[in-house]
């Protein structure tokens, strides 16, 4: 597909999805699409603020843009503008070498975020458990924590955790080959060696490291082939005392689209949960964030920051990030006034996110690994029956919309066809427990954002 046409094609989606106008011509305008491979779409912006602000604000929802657009799960990476050349070039060599150098690690580690090391980890009550048993096993990789099973909801630390864990065995022990990867990355290239016959050159990769960091596991649902693949590696590397460390939304045991001998696996080791972090460690965050890009902001404006936004890390780094944008782009010095106009435009007074049909949507779409065009369709195939069903039980649950505008937001269905929907599920929930384990996740995680 080309990426130009297609970001041309989604921007005034992606404009619509936007509270401020102002926001899209300021960090979404300027950026041009640069390549569309392996399901990760790239783009280019002109400045490190623009990339921060669309990393931290935005990226969710053109993601899901994106998956709507093209019918795949899309993983959105931002470079610079004056990065595009190499990007290019190296990409270039890349497709070179191709699938064909799979079975061997270029250098000895890949996939690592070196900006997410444990001097950047700001520790509080709420992960301290996690920091502690992360350092551990870094310094003594397979042999104490293994699998370590990091859990909890988008944003709160657990990737710069994982990374961290893959930095610091890097720096210590460069002999060891060390591999980051996304469970959407392992899935696409299990896809792409079984077409290109190409098995033994994929196990090779993976099954021949002495770190395996996986993130986000719960995306290996509904997927056999994998699950089966990626059993097998996880077996052959703890059966060899390598390190292995998982991520997920969930622990183990309520992940149960996954194979009962994966989640077995998964809970075989320590298992973690990092809460979302209280009022100290945000305004630490917030501290550390000012100090790490040398912005010189009071602690009053910080102490604002941190007791309005309660929910993760992301959503306090992307606010910070916003009211610098903004004190850039109206020439203001940052003060309480404009930072209380900031977030305002982020939360209302109330301090809780107001839970949409496309928040609903984009949860359930996650959960049932459907696109968002399927769920809003007119076909009527099983697939695609208890996910609709279930959004538009949770619209009605959880928004003040009626069954006729409920009807609206999928597609022009009629009220009565909704309001039959959502009497499938209130009697389903009264002897399907596993509807009811996901209806229950997608609220707690909703009500999280």
């Amino acid at each position: 597909m080309d990426c130009s046409k297609i970001w041309m094609e989604i921007q005034d989606a992606i404009k619509n999805s936007m509270v401020s106008e102002v926001s899209y011509n300021v960090h979404i305008k300027p950026s041009e699409a640069v390549e569309f491979n392996n399901s990760v779409f790239t783009i280019a912006v002109p400045t490190s603020i623009n990339r921060n602000m669309i990393e931290f604000r935005f990226k969710d929802k053109i993601e899901s843009i994106l998956e709507a657009h093209t019918g795949q799960k899309i993983t959105l990476k931002i470079i610079l503008e004056s990065e595009k050349e190499e990007f290019k070039n190296a990409s270039a060599d890349s497709y070179i070498s191709g699938i064909n150098n799979i079975d061997s690690l270029s250098q000895n580690s890949q996939g690592l975020n070196e900006k997410y090391t444990f001097e950047s980890f700001v520790i509080g009550s709420s992960n301290e458990y996690a920091a502690s048993a992360a350092i551990s096993t870094s310094e003594n990789p397979g042999h104490i924590y293994n699998p370590l099973f990091l859990y909890g909801n988008s944003g709160l630390g657990k990737t710069h955790l994982m990374c961290a864990i893959g930095n610091k065995i890097k720096k210590e022990h460069p002999e060891l080959k060390i591999l980051y990867i996304t469970t959407e990355t392992f899935t696409n290239e299990f896809i792409d060696c079984i077409k290109n016959h190409k098995m033994n050159s994929f196990r090779n990769k993976y099954r021949t490291v002495d770190v395996l960091l996986v993130d986000d596991v719960q995306f290996l649902v509904n997927r056999e082939g994998t699950q089966e693949e990626f059993f097998h590696t996880f077996n052959d590397l703890y059966s060899l005392n390598k390190q292995i460390v998982l991520t997920s939304d969930k622990k183990p045991s309520d992940l149960i689209t996954l194979e009962e001998r994966l989640r077995t696996r998964f809970s075989q080791g320590l298992q973690i949960d990092i809460a979302v972090p209280n009022y100290e460690t945000r305004l630490a965050i917030l501290r550390k964030k000012s100090e790490e890009n040398n912005y010189n902001i009071n602690d009053d404006i910080l102490e604002y920051i941190a007791d309005r936004i309660k929910s993760n890390v992301r959503e306090l780094e992307g606010a910070l990030l916003k009211l610098i944008s903004l004190a850039q782009l109206k020439h203001k010095n940052i003060d309480l006034d404009l930072t209380k106009y900031t977030i305002d435009s982020i939360l209302p007074k109330d301090g809780i996110v107001k839970i949409t049909p496309d928040k609903i949507m984009d949860k359930v779409c996650t959960i049932y690994n459907v696109t968002k065009d399927e769920l809003i369709g007119k076909r009527r195939v099983r697939p695609l029956v208890v996910p609709r069903q279930v959004a538009m039980y949770l619209c009605s649950k959880l928004t003040d919309m009626n069954p006729s505008i409920i009807g609206q937001a999928f597609g022009g269905k009629d009220r009565t066809s909704v309001i039959h929907n959502v009497q499938k599920i209130e009697s389903l929930l009264l002897t399907d427990e596993t509807l009811k384990t996901n209806i229950n996740y997608i609220i707690k995680d909703l009500q999280s954002l």
